[in-house]
């Protein structure tokens, strides 16, 4: 009966956490390079007329080397993701508002 109560008590924060990340706004960034330094995915990005840097680790399963063209990112909440930054996630460019669709990957937002 415990382990059952701790089971539903993980399962309500990860809907929960779910229902916080789904209501998060997402900025329109343009990828404008990528490249691969020592292990690290480099993504120059504009977003709002300032430039960005993403960054992530090749040997974490989400991170990808995002191809040039429009995207959209969701800044995550802080202590949220896989690095000690902000973070950031990534999607295709939705044809539906309400459905970002699949996460291209995670990174870590540099300001430039």
């Amino acid at each position: 009966m415990r382990k059952a109560i701790i089971v539903y008590s993980l399962l309500a924060v990860v809907l929960a956490a779910t229902q916080v990340l789904a209501q998060q706004k997402y900025e329109v960034i343009t990828v404008k390079g990528t490249e691969v330094q020592s292990r690290v995915v480099i993504v120059t990005i504009e977003a709002t007329s300032a430039q960005f840097e993403l960054q992530c680790n090749t040997n974490v399963s989400d991170c990808s080397a995002l191809q040039l063209g429009s995207y959209v990112m969701v800044r995550l909440p802080k202590n949220w993701g896989s690095y000690v930054c902000a973070n950031v996630e990534v999607y295709p460019t939705p044809t539906n508002p309400e459905n970002l669709g699949q996460k291209l990957g995670d990174y870590c937002l540099i300001e430039k």
